[in-house]
């Protein structure tokens, strides 16, 4: 098979009926020399039902050499006009409190369309493009926020007992937080949510 097949035209195969030797198609990033050619596959799109919702494909924004990525779950109303990720007013306010300046960070979803529905399978398919980002970034420190996104992330379920602390993903350190919407709606967490974002100065 072609090596230099894109993620859409494997996963076409794939559901053709074609098999592969391993569990899923041997993608390097490498065969993505920059990010305006992976956020090119992603724009276009179209391997779940999401893409019919979707006003916009939702790439990353940012500093992709600043070294800290914030990773969230899905676009929300906003970034699915725009097509792309940006920090919502909530999570502005905590970063304020805590005294971050997001200069020089870049930020993305796990899923890269919106979604309007509670089913989280489209994430398993819009992981494969989140790990070839990763891998194109490779950021110093990595920020996720919600339970969702931990685990997918994470490959656990633990969240409560993770979240907070630092740990290695890959080539990166990597803390899971609280998604700061949840916190609005959960205000008694807040001091935990601010006290975890302070402790992003320590890793820049």
């Amino acid at each position: 098979m072609d090596k230099n097949c894109s993620i859409y035209e494997l996963e076409i195969l794939r559901a053709m009926g074609f098999k592969f030797l391993n569990q899923s198609p041997n993608i390097k990033s490498n065969e993505f020399n920059s990010l305006k050619m992976l956020n090119l596959q992603i724009k276009s799109c179209n391997l779940c039902q999401l893409c019919k919702s979707r006003n916009k494909a939702v790439v990353g924004s940012g500093d992709s050499g600043g070294g800290v990525v914030f990773v969230f779950e899905s676009p929300d109303i906003k970034s699915d006009k725009s097509g792309i990720c940006t920090p919502d007013a909530s999570l502005m306010r905590y970063l304020k409190m805590a005294d971050i300046d997001i200069d020089g960070f870049y930020f993305t979803y796990i899923l890269k369309c919106i979604n309007k529905t509670s089913e989280l399978k489209y994430m398993d398919i819009c992981l494969k493009f989140f790990e070839l980002e990763f891998e194109i970034l490779s950021p110093k420190f990595i920020v996720s926020f919600g339970e969702n996104c931990f685990k997918y992330l994470a490959k656990n379920s633990s969240f409560d007992s993770h979240r907070g602390g630092v740990y290695q993903l890959k080539n990166s350190l990597y803390m899971p937080t609280f998604d700061s919407n949840w916190v609005d709606k959960n205000p008694s967490k807040a001091d935990e949510f601010i006290s975890d974002l302070k402790k992003i100065k320590g890793y820049i």
